[in-house]
């Protein structure tokens, strides 16, 4: 075939000039092969085509070799990846496929310090990747959370994982936080807007936005919880104003205003529970069936004490309207300087207490009686008493009713183990 550009001669089979390189461009006939009789027909003409244009022997060689030697690649490159250890963990690692990476960790990379070392490096990075693929939404909580129990079950690389699952988490509770705010802003609940604004992190793409919110509505709400609470403070329903003012300043801690405003409800509140613990206590003692005309030492005799020792002596009075059958009556002791003592009465060896319970049975103290003349309870002989306070604390009735005296344990706690001058 001659070279239409250089004019050299090459081969019938090549595609290609020898010389200059230029595409040959096969011929479908030759001239000497053209035949303009009538004798020519189409199967004479398809024959000397395929004659003619025989795809070149030595290129489909060249295909031919190329296709088996990628194949053969493919194949090597195949058996090498599968065999390889690492590869192999990492693959079992993606696919979620934990157990057998346990397996193949512990019968082929464990011991070997430079494999241990690269699937360290692979996990930690794998947990970077699971954070960045959440932060940037591409794969939900759920999923980021599967991935990174994978890895921690691995407990190789523990202190990282952990730090991932709570990267995760924090940022989770974030979008959750922004999501409950924007509902709270919605119905006007601005405290609770304002306090899950505050939980969105830094972490989290709504970051900026949760602040903008927080300064857009801070004063708004300042400005209400002061309103309100003055509110309250004019019913005098100090409790209230207290509490959602205490509310508020959990959001503005450093908020010198609400925390004065706080103060003051809290010193009035404080006034108003005194003046009304006042009245119940009051109230208690007027309406006490059997009250306390007087309590002292009675001294029987001034040198036999062992005979006949010194007494409590309590005098009681029934206001009810019952006969009263047994009672039982409270007793404090103080000595010459008014401080508290222990009461220990005779034959008593346990060294005494406080608050001293004296029982008397089968009294039959009639409606309007007087009853506690010439009784009492014996003191132990050194019991250094000098003034005696007392008070009714439950009584029984005859017709086996009981009541207990609501006044006592004001009367414990305004006088037990606290000096009396």
């Amino acid at each position: 075939m001659i070279c239409p550009k250089c004019g050299s001669e090459n081969s019938d089979e090549s595609l290609f000039c020898n010389k200059c390189g230029v595409k040959l461009e096969i011929t479908n006939v030759d001239n000497n092969e053209m035949r303009n009789d009538s004798a020519y027909n189409e199967k004479n003409h398809k024959k000397l085509f395929k004659d003619k244009i025989k795809f070149p022997i030595n290129k489909r060689n060249i295909i031919l070799s190329c296709l088996v030697l990628v194949i053969m690649i493919c194949t090597v490159v195949g058996i090498m990846y599968f065999n390889n250890p690492i590869s192999k963990y990492k693959s079992d690692i993606k696919n979620n496929k934990q157990t057998e990476a346990a397996k193949l960790y512990n019968n082929k990379i464990k011991g070997n310090s430079d494999n241990e070392n690269k699937i360290s490096t692979f996990l930690k990075s794998k947990s970077l990747d699971i954070i960045n693929s959440f932060r940037n939404e591409k794969i939900d909580f759920n999923k980021a959370k599967d991935k990174l129990d994978i890895i921690k079950k691995t407990g190789l690389i523990s202190s990282d994982v952990n730090n991932a699952i709570d990267k995760v988490n924090n940022l989770n509770n974030s979008r959750i936080a922004f999501k409950k705010a924007d509902e709270f802003l919605k119905n006007n609940n601005l405290i609770n807007a304002i306090k899950e604004y505050k939980n969105v992190i830094s972490d989290d793409k709504n970051y900026e936005k949760a602040k903008e919110q927080i300064n857009n509505n801070e004063k708004k709400y300042k400005e209400q919880v002061l309103k309100s609470a003055e509110e309250f403070a004019n019913k005098k329903d100090y409790d209230k104003a207290v509490t959602i003012l205490s509310e508020a300043i959990v959001v503005f801690s450093n908020d010198a205003e609400l925390t004065s405003k706080n103060e003051t409800y809290k010193k009035l509140q404080q006034e108003k529970l005194e003046a009304e613990r006042k009245q119940e206590i009051d109230k208690s003692k007027s309406e006490q069936l059997v009250i306390v005309e007087s309590s002292n030492i009675a001294i029987q005799d001034s040198r036999y004490k062992a005979l006949y020792p010194d007494m409590i002596q309590v005098i009681v009075n029934n206001k009810s309207e019952k006969t009263i059958k047994n009672m039982n009556i409270g007793c404090l002791a103080y000595d010459k300087n008014g401080y508290p003592l222990q009461i220990k009465t005779q034959f008593n060896f346990s060294g005494g207490n406080y608050e001293f319970i004296g029982n008397a049975p089968n009294v039959n103290i009639i409606p309007g009686g007087r009853f506690g003349d010439n009784v009492g309870w014996n003191l132990d002989e050194s019991h250094g008493i000098s003034k005696v306070l007392a008070c009714v604390k439950t009584v029984t009735f005859y017709d086996g009713t009981t009541w207990d005296n609501p006044y006592y344990e004001y009367w414990i706690e305004q006088y037990k183990e606290k000096p009396q001058k």
